[in-house]
């Protein structure tokens, strides 16, 4: 039916190359069961609904146009072994022989490039004897189902689902390595779609090789310096481009600034190298390790100087392990090891770049750490949520206890309890009166009264917290020193222990000479508080010999903490509870708080 002026029309798709509008290289014709052919003067899609039900979209009798897919920019010709030595591009056929399996892939994208189809590269065998590839599988790019998921949502709007572009197309070509070379065994050539004309060829993936080019790459490095984003960078490459010979993506300008990360890690590694040597032959005790891949790939490095190694056997009580703090060009993880020294002063005990976040990558720093570190496993060690890191502690640091940062655990609190807190306005308070229990005992009935109150389950997520309760719950902490630390205070330090010295724009031997700095200024703040503590007086604020005795001793910041405390001791109350032998029990609190508390 043609469609009245006021309604408005589908999506227009011509093609230029085509003396009609030409065929809809689209998923969704597949999808939703019709079989389109072409698109009207309206935009509308023309529908054929009569005829076979099955088509054969490539006839045998075509006469392929001549196609080169020598890629001139990539610095040399793809080979063309196994098919005609002629320029026209020729059609596989069963038992074809090719000397390599990169050849025969090579083939059938020609000729898919003068079809009209992409290719992938589907999967592999490999022999139960020697475990080498013996067989390969390469399919049409419109290869298999979708699989449909729970549709997403997103403040409250649903997200609008991709187009189809799988079509369960068993167009394919599989081959074979008999002695020494590949054969083709199969090769299906019937697709369930419609084929791309010549002008949008190139748009698929397996054709695009506009993006590999040296100039393109050259211009995405360019831009990139720039701070430019990947999506920007794409657009502003395809409008220097006549789009006939290929567009760039921005998922193929995220792949190559990967690829240029690795190699730059390998270039950087180098640096790195040499820096720490440098470091090693000014102080003799200075340590340092380096994580090599398979091949030589330099993946990760930790590095301790003297001076951290002896402030660890003083302040080894606790320290804090994070690698939220990701600030150098290559985006690799930033783990200091940090500790309080005697001006409750954050103080460094090493430092590592990592390649990742996985157990393997934690096992080999805490044990490179623990050897630099004479042996001596902290007593108390405070991370992040991580399933993996728990893992690696629990092993290399069997005797230390492991507590997590709170605050990483409260602030996905609300989005998890939301149904609780709605059914009834008393979950904030019967949530806190558990977890701010004085004794585990006292934790342990608030917390049943909390599941029978609010029916927690197990598969619930505050129950699966709860079963980790030691490693967060303030009552289960009481007899582990911390040097009073905070969970927030501890990111919030090691932030202003770096900040104004790192950035993200710098190499990894920048990095490494900005760690420097900053431990320099660190250690020299260190030093003034040194010189204030033994050389200035104390105020004192009683006349008590005990504050007089410690305002000799202590630190001015120590010091400061423990006349608050004396101060504060004098308006207590107590009860005698009990006596054994000489030792007495007493029950002491604030005069401003309830007994019961």
């Amino acid at each position: 039916m043609e469609p009245s002026s006021s309604q408005p029309c589908g999506l227009r798709i011509e093609d230029n190359d085509h003396a009609h509008c030409g065929f809809v290289d689209d998923a969704f014709s597949q999808a939703s069961g019709l079989g389109i052919q072409e698109v009207d003067a309206h935009g509308l899609i023309v529908v054929d609904d009569g005829g076979d039900d099955e088509v054969n979209l490539i006839e045998d009798n075509i006469e392929w146009p001549d196609t080169d897919m020598n890629d001139e920019d990539e610095g040399g010709s793809t080979p063309n072994k196994g098919g005609s030595e002629n320029s026209s591009v020729n059609k596989p056929f069963l038992n074809q022989v090719f000397d390599d399996w990169l050849y025969a892939f090579e083939f059938y994208n020609s000729y898919a490039l003068a079809t009209g189809f992409g290719l992938r590269k589907s999967s592999t065998n490999s022999s139960k004897k020697t475990n080498n590839v013996n067989s390969r599988k390469f399919v049409c790019d419109r290869e298999g189902v979708k699989k449909y998921k729970a549709k997403k949502v997103d403040d409250g709007k649903e997200r609008r689902e991709r187009r189809v572009v799988r079509l369960n197309c068993k167009a394919k070509i599989i081959i074979k390595l008999r002695d020494g070379n590949w054969v083709v065994t199969t090769f299906d050539d019937i697709h369930s779609h419609i084929l791309t004309s010549p002008f949008k060829r190139q748009m698929h993936r397996s054709h695009n090789r506009f993006s590999m080019s040296e100039s393109v790459k050259t211009l995405i490095d360019c831009l990139d310096e720039t701070q430019m984003a990947v999506a920007r960078i794409a657009k502003a490459i395809n409008s220097t481009n006549d789009g006939i010979s290929g567009v760039v993506t921005p998922d193929q300008v995220a792949s190559h600034l990967r690829k240029k990360r690795v190699n730059n890690i390998g270039q950087e590694a180098v640096l790195v190298a040499n820096h720490l040597q440098k470091k090693r032959s000014e102080d003799p005790n200075f340590l340092f390790s380096m994580e090599l891949d398979t091949d030589g790939t330099f993946r990760s490095v930790f590095w301790a100087d003297a001076r951290a190694r002896d402030a660890y056997i003083t302040f080894s009580d606790v320290i804090v392990f994070d690698v939220t703090y990701k600030t150098n060009r290559l985006s690799l993880p930033f783990a200091p090891f940090t500790g309080l020294n005697h001006h409750r002063q954050s103080t460094l005990f090493g430092c590592a770049l990592l390649a990742d976040e996985t157990e393997e990558t934690f096992s080999w720093l805490f044990e490179q750490w623990l050897t630099c570190m004479h042996g001596k496993a902290p007593d108390a060690i405070i991370t992040d949520l991580d399933p993996a890191m728990k893992k690696t502690i629990g092993r290399v640091f069997p005797h230390t206890r492991h507590r997590f940062y709170s605050w990483h655990i409260h602030r996905h609190l609300l989005e998890h309890v939301e149904e609780m807190r709605d059914s009834t306005s008393d979950f904030c308070l019967d949530y806190n009166r558990w977890f701010f229990s004085k004794t585990m005992e006292d934790s342990e009935q608030s917390w049943e009264d909390l599941v029978c109150k609010y029916e927690i389950e197990e598969s619930d997520w505050l129950y699966r917290m709860w079963v980790q309760r030691e490693h967060w719950v303030p009552a289960y902490w009481q007899n582990i020193f911390t040097a009073g630390m905070s969970s927030s205070q501890c990111s919030e330090s090691m932030n202003a222990f770096f900040d104004g010295y790192v950035n993200s724009k710098i190499g990894l031997d920048e990095f490494l000479d900005a760690c420097d700095r900053a431990l320099v200024q660190r250690r020299k703040t260190e030093a003034e508080e040194d010189f204030k503590s033994k050389y200035l007086k104390a105020s004192m604020k009683t006349n008590s010999p005990l504050e007089e005795e410690a305002g000799i001793f202590y630190t001015r910041n120590m010091f400061n903490i423990f006349q608050d405390e004396l101060r504060d001791s004098t308006g207590c109350w107590y009860d005698h509870l009990s006596k054994d032998g000489a030792v007495e029990e007493y029950l002491v609190g604030p005069r401003n708080d309830v007994k019961s508390r």
